[in-house]
């Protein structure tokens, strides 16, 4: 059985038949949510020690955190044992519980050393950067920081997805078009974000009727999940590499290099083109 990665559950994980009998489940993902459903950690002799809160917390401050605010992506490797015969895999929530951690790994996704100019240039063109992600907020904020998207000491929002919603959202859960103008201007990094809340934001801000004028929204995405704010979006950028179908069918302009900087020459050729005419 194979639970694949989803925006959901931020994890995937692989059952095999062991050859003694019984089955053993890895997992990887995300590792606050795995941490979370891990009872029990391997130490540095590879014994199962108990794993409870105060531990997890302990973790999240001496691993996890320092790892994510350099800009690192935190990942949780950890397994669980099904002995007595076969359980019922369909049952999800069962399933990926109980489990232990073997370790946290840090993974570098460096930024590209060209991509920090070409924010820049947006900025100078009059183009507000904004960073929707998955990551971690610290992550999100290291990497958003090292590109120039946020610069220190600026009065500028960086929000959670949790925190996001409930900024947004009425008691009924409806979102607000006025709650929503009083963040997004400020709004500079998403993070932990669903791709609802990417749609929510992409819509947010297209409808608004804060400025003078109706702001045009550019959204770049490769995911399937991205595929709703992509055709939502003035003008949707897909990524033709790492891109899906799905994202490419709901997107106006392919970028075949998957660079950020390509953004930067559609915008000079459009306004090019524009001004020709």
């Amino acid at each position: 059985k194979v639970y694949t990665f989803n925006s959901v559950r931020k994890s995937m994980s692989t059952v095999i038949e062991k050859p003694s009998g019984g089955y053993r489940m890895y997992s990887k993902g995300a590792s606050e949510i795995i941490l979370r459903k891990c009872n029990r950690i391997l130490d540095k002799k590879g014994e199962v020690m108990p794993f409870k809160n105060k531990d997890r917390d302990e973790m999240v401050r001496t691993v996890i955190e320092p790892m994510a605010s350099q800009g690192l992506r935190t990942i949780c490797i950890a397994y669980r044992d099904f002995n007595d015969g076969e359980p019922t895999w369909d049952n999800e929530s069962e399933i990926l519980t109980e489990l232990t951690c073997i370790a946290v790994v840090g993974i570098e996704d460096p930024v590209r050393p060209e991509v920090p100019e070409a924010i820049a240039k947006c900025k100078r063109a009059g183009i507000t950067v904004r960073m929707v992600t998955g990551d971690n907020i610290n992550t999100a904020r290291a990497i958003a920081t090292k590109c120039g998207i946020v610069t220190p000491g600026d009065d500028f929002l960086c929000l959670e997805g949790k925190e996001f919603n409930r900024l947004i959202r009425n008691e009924k859960g409806e979102v607000e078009q006025e709650k929503l103008d009083k963040i997004w201007p400020k709004l500079r990094v998403l993070a932990r974000s669903s791709p609802t809340d990417k749609h929510t934001l992409v819509k947010g801000i297209i409808d608004s009727t804060v400025g003078e004028q109706r702001q045009v929204v550019a959204v770049t995405g490769d995911g399937t999940n991205d595929g709703p704010a992509l055709k939502k979006a003035d003008v949707g950028f897909a990524m033709g590499i790492a891109g899906t179908d799905v994202a490419k069918e709901a997107s106006d302009i392919i970028l075949t290099d998957d660079n950020f900087t390509s953004i930067v020459k559609a915008v000079m050729w459009g306004r090019n083109v524009y001004d020709s005419i």
